[in-house]
């Protein structure tokens, strides 16, 4: 997987402090973030105009992207090469997964299905990977049992968590909302800029799911 001349140019524009390899496929360097968790839209706001938010954060992880290896979302493989969630699992008293580092040593993104879809990096880093950091960043400070409360919430790990997500997004499609509609989960926003695309991805996972299980059983 290769960076368009366009999203080189983003990169550089926008986390500057992050640097493309070309010959190897890779992300490497700092990403520093100014970052606020708006509670009301489940939304992170990530900028300079987030510090005077509450939960305000602002960090450096020491980080690599390896867009050429998927993990199984779909997702670039990422690491934090800092030694930082080391610190963090030891300072906090906890496990390492229970920051979601995978035990290959990547972080865990988290349950939106990837699939096929078309990566942007522009989409990607602001939208899954500084959460990732910003949520490692708030346990830090104030504790896993305050990110548990006052983030987003988690999955359990593995499978368990897994079908947990299905189950959320699933009961999101029993309302059967159309795309224009307000999305079900409270958002405030249209369900086609919420979560029309993960709900799609899970019944789409499914349907696949089932179809070879029914090919595998065949007579």
């Amino acid at each position: 997987m290769k960076l368009t001349t366009n999203e080189i140019e983003w990169l550089e524009s926008h986390l500057p402090g992050l640097q493309y390899e070309s010959s190897s496929s890779k992300i490497i360097g700092e990403l520093d973030f100014h970052a606020a968790y708006n509670s009301k839209s489940g939304e992170l706001i990530i900028g300079d105009h987030a510090r005077k938010m509450a939960r305000f954060i602002y960090d450096v992880f020491e980080i690599e992207i390896h867009l050429a290896n998927l993990d199984e979302n779909g997702w670039p493989k990422v690491y934090e090469v800092g030694g930082r969630y080391h610190h963090i699992s030891q300072k906090c008293g906890i496990n390492i997964k229970d920051l979601h580092i995978n035990p290959d040593s990547t972080c865990c993104l988290g349950l939106k299905y990837g699939g096929n879809r078309n990566f942007l990096i522009k989409e990607f880093l602001p939208e899954v990977v500084i959460p990732f950091f910003y949520q490692l960043s708030y346990t830090e400070k104030f504790g896993i049992d305050a990110t548990r409360e006052d983030l987003w919430g988690e999955y359990s790990h593995g499978e368990k968590g897994r079908a947990e997500y299905e189950v959320e997004m699933l009961n999101l499609a029993k309302h059967q909302p159309n795309r224009n509609d307000l999305c079900p989960c409270g958002s405030d926003k249209k369900y086609k800029k919420c979560h029309m695309d993960q709900v799609e991805s899970v019944e789409r996972r499914i349907m696949e799911t089932t179809s070879d299980a029914k090919t595998r059983w065949s007579p």
